[in-house]
């Protein structure tokens, strides 16, 4: 039976607007990556103003950052306990059937890398879409299980999974990621002479879409001789690394921090990212006397909770707001942590990981 060109019209224009409908929500729920100029990448999709969000996550002795901007989130490293890690995701409605764009995993120490297996856990329905790390060698049968289901995902071209020597696969020493709202996420390599895994740290810089406003500086469990490497090789993106705030290195460790770094940095805050009453003594009373003689205040995880700093979309200052709000907002009134020895964490150790000890207040 021949149809009329009124009734062949209908159909067409019906099979347009499905069409489009079903464009549109796909590209809610997805976004293209793109390689961006520079050796960088793009996430992509329509761009969202919003508020630059950096929230340093209280999981006990460990760190873990997530960075939210424009429907675009990151996480750099996942704290000692997926099960913290989880809870915390759950109480931000980031806990299941949803996307991370970008991990970044600073280094194979346990206190970074374990709560990472709740990003991987079937029961999440997470997808992640990049992971960083320097895949450096490790013993460790928790760390190689995590690797392998990320090798996995990335065979089966669910993510993209790059190594931090050379974060863009192109030779570069630091990969510029664009997040929806604007804001940059500046990887940068690590150490590749030490053979501490703490001075293999890979660091994160945090730029918001207007650079004048706001940076941030990352860089795991760094100590002195990783710092003085940045220095040394004139970390390549400016204002180099210069940064209004500072994650302390190590956890507020004695060697993660000098009087040249915080000179170098020049932070307005340093946030430090500590189990409460941790068998290392962190946050080290040396490191306090650092931040006192540059005239930073900090704050802990230990004493405040999770610690979240904003940067409006529409301008103005940016703001940091603890959790619980403690005594330590001038780090004069911080009590003594430990007199004790200055050392490192060795190996795969992650104190406390298991089970993170009650907050202990003031």
């Amino acid at each position: 039976m021949r149809r009329s060109p009124l009734v062949i019209a209908a159909v067409l224009a019906a099979v347009v607007i499905v069409g489009v409908v079903l464009a549109r929500r796909a590209s809610h729920r997805t976004a293209v990556v793109t390689t961006g100029p520079g050796g960088g990448t793009s996430l992509g999709g329509p761009t969202a103003p919003g508020d630059l969000v950096i929230r340093m996550l209280d999981v006990g002795q460990g760190d873990a950052t997530l960075i939210t901007n424009g429907g675009s989130v990151a996480l750099v490293d996942g704290g000692p306990d997926q099960n913290a890690l989880g809870a915390r995701l759950d109480a931000l409605g980031l806990g299941h059937d949803t996307t991370i764009d970008v991990v970044v995993l600073s280094h194979a120490h346990a206190d970074h890398y374990m709560g990472l297996r709740e990003l991987f856990a079937s029961r999440r329905r997470l997808k992640v879409r990049y992971v960083f790390e320097n895949r450096d060698a490790s013993t460790n049968r928790t760390l190689a299980t995590l690797r392998d289901s990320i090798i996995a995902r990335a065979r089966r071209g669910e993510l993209t999974y790059r190594d931090s020597d050379d974060p863009c696969g192109d030779g570069r020493p630091v990969c510029t990621i664009t997040m929806r709202g604007g804001a940059r996420l500046e990887v940068v390599r690590p150490d590749p002479s030490s053979k501490d895994p703490n001075d293999r740290s890979t660091a994160v810089k945090i730029v918001a879409a207007d650079s004048s406003r706001f940076t941030m500086w990352l860089a795991g469990d760094a100590e002195r001789e990783e710092l003085a490497w940045f220095d040394q090789v004139g970390y390549p993106t400016q204002p180099g690394m210069r940064a209004d705030v500072l994650k302390a290195d190590h956890h507020g460790s004695c060697n993660g921090v000098t009087a040249h770094y915080l000179a170098e940095v020049h932070p307005r805050r340093v946030l430090v990212s500590v189990g409460a009453e941790n068998d290392y003594g962190h946050m080290h009373e040396q490191a306090k006397a650092a931040y006192r003689a540059a005239g930073v205040p900090w704050y802990r995880t230990d004493r405040n909770g999770t610690i979240t700093v904003r940067v409006p979309a529409a301008g103005g200052a940016f703001t940091v707001t603890p959790e619980h709000p403690g005594e330590s907002l001038d780090g004069q009134s911080d009590r003594a942590s430990t007199s004790g020895e200055c050392r490192s964490m060795t190996g795969d150790e992650a104190p406390n990981a298991q089970r993170p000890r009650r907050r202990r207040r003031p």
